[in-house]
């Protein structure tokens, strides 16, 4: 789990997802706190170097979380093996939180895809096994015959009596 949070190949899963989204939520946050108490001491103190070391923390801050969430939300598109470039709709007021709502619920794709193999190491279903097990079932009314099996005869039995006169 989070192998290159910066690269935007690959996939990810929905639980990396959502953890980075939180992660990222959290570090930038403190981050920011920084730059922005930096930015403030520095203007009180009337230091104009560390207003401008406050300003480029917090720009730091923010062009890192923005690079990180971008390239987060890509691999989780390509898991849903959509194109990267859908993440802009994340941009879109009301659209972007209905479709970051989806990347966050959607499973993605089962088995590789053009952007990488499964997080899951999960594979396709295979369309043509390499056995297969067949159980028939036939009634005897489903069976036709065309001739009819004909009764064997049965044993040839000796009369009792006529034993009985041969042995005497």
């Amino acid at each position: 789990m989070f192998k290159a949070p910066f690269s935007f190949d690959g996939r990810i899963r929905r639980i990396e997802y959502f953890l980075s989204g939180i992660i990222g939520g959290i570090v930038s946050s403190i981050a920011w706190a920084l730059g922005v108490g930096t930015f403030i001491l520095g203007a009180a103190s009337g230091s104009a170097g560390g207003s401008v070391f406050g300003l480029l923390i917090g720009l730091a801050a923010m062009i890192a979380s923005v690079w990180f969430s971008l390239a987060q939300g890509v691999k989780r598109l390509h898991d849903l093996n959509k194109s990267g470039w859908l993440i802009l709709l994340c941009c879109v007021p009301i659209v972007g939180w209905i479709f970051a709502l989806y990347m966050l619920f959607a499973d993605g794709t089962v088995g590789p895809n053009p952007y990488g193999a499964d997080p899951k190491n999960r594979m396709p279903y295979q369309a043509h096994p390499a056995s297969v097990n067949v159980t028939v079932n036939v009634s005897r009314e489903d069976v036709k015959v065309d001739k009819p099996v004909e009764a064997a005869p049965a044993p040839a039995e000796a009369p009792v009596e006529e034993d009985k006169e041969k042995a005497e």
